[in-house]
Parts: structure tokens; C-alpha cells; sequence
């Protein structure tokens, strides 16, 4: 598969914090982008409103712009792409989802919660992961109609294979192959009409000209099911690159939902955001040699997908400490000076004390 040019982007939800996860998501995403003369993209994933946190589409921006992660199309910059918010493209999904409807790839399902419920539950009593059981999958177009008319609430869903298996390459974790018994016929549009995140992506990837996706590794399950989506409408798969998990331990995975330390947390604790982008590049992904200090421009030379580690990484808050040391020792006093005055005047209040000075005896 060729592709003109590099196309890669960030798709956070506005749901909370910047957690080094996504952080690092971000910055693979733009290294690759900018390695090859391409073009870096943020697109919203606001489409679970419930958890919508309102000021975090301002928070994200200003984290990617403050790290030097300037991305080239976006919500507050425009593009050709755009909207680049999903909730305000929701007119696009109906109209795809609508495709697949018409070509055999999707089903209304009017099950109701009660159902869906005593699905899982018997789900549960089996020891089996949750798994719709297609009950609307061979409805009669007379039986759909008929509910429509009547008004009845509905999901679509996406009409899997229910035997044989999807092969996929990945470009960090190789060849990969799932079995489609072990999936489920995933709800593509809700019943407020907004898209699942699942359904959404695939769409905006497609239609904004991704290239390359980068995401987190938990998603190489749910790969089959976007394939399939790609395949329906006849498009291009993207080159896929999944990413080992970020963990605080062994077995415990860092996570915003769990309050575990955010970009903005570091800052506050007096880390350089230098040696946090630095730090985070190397969370799973290094040069191939015994390099560890980074400027961006350097990353930029030395990112390769190839040395992607497939192991999760562990953070390791005293190695950020070691690196942002390194960071500020590279500073000229002037620049240290206008760093730590923020930090200082918040322990320091005497005015009679010479901040400049101080600074030159740190």
C-alpha cells in the first residue's frame, strides 16, 4: 500500500486530565508525522458525552501546543478535514452507517435494556465475556419497518462474520489473528444517534486520509471489527502501530480514571517539559543505542517505529528526575532564572531577597 504523503493523528476524549499515555501517544504520533514530512492532526472523540469534562479540549490543546507538539489540522486551527470535533459530524456517521445498512454490513437491533441485561447476565452465569446474541440480525425488512414506523428505539449494529478469523499486520507486534466467534456484533450508532467510538474512528480515519494509526495495544482485539468496516466500504487500511501499555508496576496499569499523575501534575512538581516529552519517548520506544538525552528535533531524527518495544514500560519517576536534572543543567541562567521564578516566588515572598542571585548560587 502506498500513500503520498504521512498522515497521523491524536484522537484523545475530552474526559479529564492528560495522563502520560496519551501524552505519549501524542508525541509518537507526531514524531512519525514530522520524520517524514507529514502532517500531524488532533481530532475530539467527544462522542460519550456522559463523560465529557468541560475545559479538557482547552487543556489538550495547550498541552500539544506548550510541549512543541504543534499539530497541523485541528479544532482551533482548522483544515481541510475538519470538523474535527466528532460530535459535530454526526451527520456523517448516520450517512455511513446507512451504507452499511443497505449493503448487508449492519442491522437495526431493537433490543431493549431488559434483554441486553439478562444477555449479560446469562453471560456471566457461562463464565463468558459479554456477548450480544444477534437475536435482530435476521429480522425481516417487514419486521424492521414495522418498528420504525412504530417509533421503536434502536442501535445499529455491525454484522460480523460468525465463523473464520481476520489476519492483520501491525507493524510493532507483527502478524496478528483473531478468531471472529470471539467477537460481537459492536453497536456502531447509539440510541441518541451518536456514533460508538469504535464506529467514529474508523470513519474520520478514512475520510481525513490517515495513514499511519498509532494506539494503544488493548485495541489490537477490537482491530477485526474496524477491518471489517474498512473492507464493507471497499477503503484502505491504514498501517496500524499498537503500543505496550504505560504501568506504574508490574500488572498495574497507569490511568487518568485512577488519579494517577497527569502532564500538568510534573509541571507542578518543577519537571521541565523537555525531559517529560524526553522521558515519555523513551517509555517503550529507544534509539538503538545508549543515547537517553533528547531534544525534540533530535527525537524527530531518531524515532523508528521498528524499535518499538512490545513489553509494557514501566514509569519510573526517579529516571524523570535524573532526566529533567540533565534538561536544566542545559538552561543558561537566564533561562533558569525565568523557569524557577514561579516556583521560587511561591516559597520566597521577601522582596528584599535577590531572586537573580539566588538562582546563580542553585
Amino acid at each position: 500500500m502506498e500513500f503520498k504523503k504521512v498522515r497521523t493523528r491524536f484522537a484523545p476524549s475530552p474526559t479529564g486530565f492528560m495522563h502520560v499515555g496519551n501524552l505519549r501517544t501524542a508525541l509518537y504520533s507526531y514524531l512519525l508525522a514530522k520524520k517524514f514530512g507529514g502532517t500531524f492532526i488532533l481530532r475530539i472523540e467527544d462522542t460519550d458525552q456522559s463523560r465529557y469534562v468541560e475545559g479538557a479540549v482547552e487543556t489538550i490543546c495547550r498541552i500539544l501546543k506548550e510541549t512543541g507538539l504543534h499539530y497541523d489540522e485541528g479544532p482551533d486551527v482548522g483544515g481541510d478535514y475538519g470538523p474535527y470535533i466528532q460530535s459535530q459530524r454526526k451527520r456523517i456517521y448516520q450517512e455511513y452507517a446507512q451504507k452499511l445498512i443497505n449493503r448487508g454490513n449492519a442491522y437495526y437491533c431493537f433490543c431493549d435494556k431488559e434483554r441486553l441485561d439478562k444477555i449479560r447476565e446469562q453471560c456471566r452465569l457461562a463464565k463468558l465475556d459479554p456477548k450480544y446474541d444477534g437475536y435482530c440480525r435476521n429480522l425481516s425488512p417487514e419486521e424492521v419497518e414495522k418498528n420504525l414506523a412504530n417509533g421503536k428505539p434502536f442501535v445499529i449494529r455491525q454484522k460480523m462474520p460468525t465463523s473464520g478469523e481476520e489476519s492483520f499486520e501491525d507493524l510493532v507486534f507483527g502478524t496478528i489473528k483473531v478468531e471472529f466467534a470471539q467477537l460481537d456484533d459492536q453497536v456502531l450508532i447509539k440510541a441518541d444517534g451518536l456514533p460508538t467510538y469504535n464506529f467514529a474512528n474508523v470513519i474520520d480515519d478514512h475520510l481525513m486520509e490517515i495513514t499511519h494509526i498509532i494506539r494503544g495495544s488493548e485495541f489490537l482485539i477490537s482491530t477485526p471489527k474496524y477491518n471489517q468496516l474498512y473492507k464493507a466500504f471497499g477503503w484502505e487500511i491504514p498501517y496500524l502501530i499498537h503500543v505496550p501499555p504505560v504501568m506504574k508496576a508490574p500488572g498495574q496499569k497507569l490511568s487518568k480514571r485512577l488519579g494517577d499523575a497527569s502532564y500538568d501534575d510534573f509541571i507542578k512538581k518543577g519537571y521541565l517539559k523537555e525531559a517529560i516529552i524526553n522521558y515519555i519517548a523513551l517509555l517503550g520506544w529507544s534509539p538503538g543505542d545508549n543515547r537517553e538525552i533528547f531534544t525534540l528535533p533530535e527525537l524527530i531524527e531518531a524515532f523508528d517505529i521498528a524499535k518499538i518495544n512490545k513489553a509494557p514500560a514501566i514509569f519510573d519517576e526517579n529516571k524523570l528526575s535524573w532526566l529533567s536534572g540533565e534538561h536544566i543543567r542545559r538552561l543558561s541562567l537566564e533561562e533558569f532564572y525565568q523557569r524557577a521564578l514561579p516556583y521560587i516566588t511561591s516559597v520566597i515572598t521577601r522582596k528584599t531577597i535577590d531572586l537573580r542571585k539566588l538562582c546563580q548560587l542553585l
